[in-house]
């Protein structure tokens, strides 16, 4: 799948790539047209005298965090070759210079893709890169935590937070309250507060530095077939079952979140734990069976509170025939329906099992379809 981007402004590319050539010490020249990104960068391939390499200049307010967790996550891996390597940055204007990992499909071509064999092979290529980033990370903590502080450093008041998920999961319990009220079920006061202290519960000691945004796109499938994961603009370090977890909820931040064939996704699961138990044992154990639940759990939550302005507020769904994303109620109805089966949090069950019939009701909410791979190249 190939997609261009829309031509950067002349201006902001002349500049960036002034800063990148100063940075190297050689006149670098556009490869090709920017890569597909967000409002938030600029990504071009380059060209020096002889090596191709990759800038990403970060834009608007988010800019400032976005360079701070990049750079600081590309620092602190420096060798790992699952991830670019840094080859420079600049603060000002805010980008980094990278190493290029040359061309590739991703995860998420696979999936809405026709071939269910290639969909589940890649499935668990991204699952061993991803067991790779957590054993190449789990020793990174002070020196990413460090650098993510030292990038960000400005006023006071615009001091990073170094792990936002216990603010997210505070602000998730005030969203599915609003989303109750709304749809008229009657919640205990106070029944989703328990969110906030998941961070807090898990069981086994096994951390390391997280990408955050584990999606089927953030990644590069190269020619050898192994996976190099992408984009860490959202980095942070946490315990490695939130990651893991991405495999059973699934993909809770992504657009490409078709519901997985169980056998792929219970096999990628597996290789990721026999790969990360060589320097996490407990996670082969039970222990870990409850923090994956939890993870689970409380991914379905919090990536569901993220979904009332669609359905309460009656905004419009946005559509890419690029990104075709399953329908916002029924992913609501699948992540109350995951909640609902829940064991880590069995106080939230009764009441995500009540949220569900409301929102498979009130929206004609179904089930989030496999992803095209798995039913023959068609969404269903």
């Amino acid at each position: 799948m190939t997609v261009t981007s829309p031509s950067p402004n002349p201006d902001l590319l002349d500049e960036t790539l002034r800063v990148a050539s100063g940075l190297v010490g050689e006149r670098l020249e556009v490869l090709g047209d920017a890569f597909p990104g967000s409002r938030r960068t600029l990504v071009v391939r380059v060209r020096s005298a002889g090596r191709s390499l990759v800038v990403k200049r970060y834009l608007g307010e988010d800019g400032r965090e976005a360079f701070a967790r990049e750079a600081s996550a590309l620092a602190a891996l420096a060798g790992f070759a699952g991830t670019p390597g840094l080859v420079a940055e600049s603060s000002d204007p805010r980008l980094v210079v990278m190493a290029d990992l040359g061309e590739g499909t991703h995860l998420a071509d696979a999936l809405l893709g026709a071939d269910a064999d290639l969909a589940a092979e890649t499935l668990s290529g991204w699952a061993t890169a991803l067991a790779g980033l957590h054993r190449a990370g789990r020793d990174t903590r002070e020196a990413f935590e460090a650098g993510v502080l030292a990038r960000a450093a400005g006023e006071p008041e615009s001091r990073v937070e170094i792990d936002y998920l216990p603010g997210q999961l505070a602000t998730a319990a005030t969203e599915w309250g609003r989303l109750a009220t709304a749809l008229d079920v009657d919640v205990p006061q106070g029944i989703f507060d328990v969110l906030a202290g998941v961070p807090g519960r898990f069981r086994v000691d096994a951390s390391s530095l997280s990408a955050a945004d584990m999606c089927p796109d953030n990644n590069l499938v190269r020619d050898s077939g192994d996976v190099a994961l992408l984009d860490f603009e959202f980095a942070v370090w946490r315990p490695v079952a939130w990651d893991a977890a991405y495999l059973r909820v699934p993909w809770p931040t992504c657009w490409c979140a078709w519901s997985l064939a169980a056998a792929a996704a219970h096999v990628a699961l597996d290789r990721w734990r026999e790969s990360v138990g060589s320097v996490w044992p407990e996670v082969l154990g039970a222990g870990f069976d409850h923090d994956l639940d939890l993870a689970t759990e409380a991914w379905a939550w919090l990536a569901g509170s993220w979904c009332p302005g669609p359905l309460v507020d009656g905004e419009t769904q946005r559509t890419n025939p690029v990104k075709p994303m399953p329908r916002m109620p029924d992913r609501v109805l699948r992540f109350l329906r995951t909640a609902a089966d829940g064991r880590a949090l069995p106080g939230l069950a009764e009441v995500a099992q009540r949220l569900a019939r409301a929102v498979e009701t009130t929206y004609a909410a179904t089930d989030v379809p496999l992803a095209p791979a798995f039913t023959g190249g068609t969404l269903q």
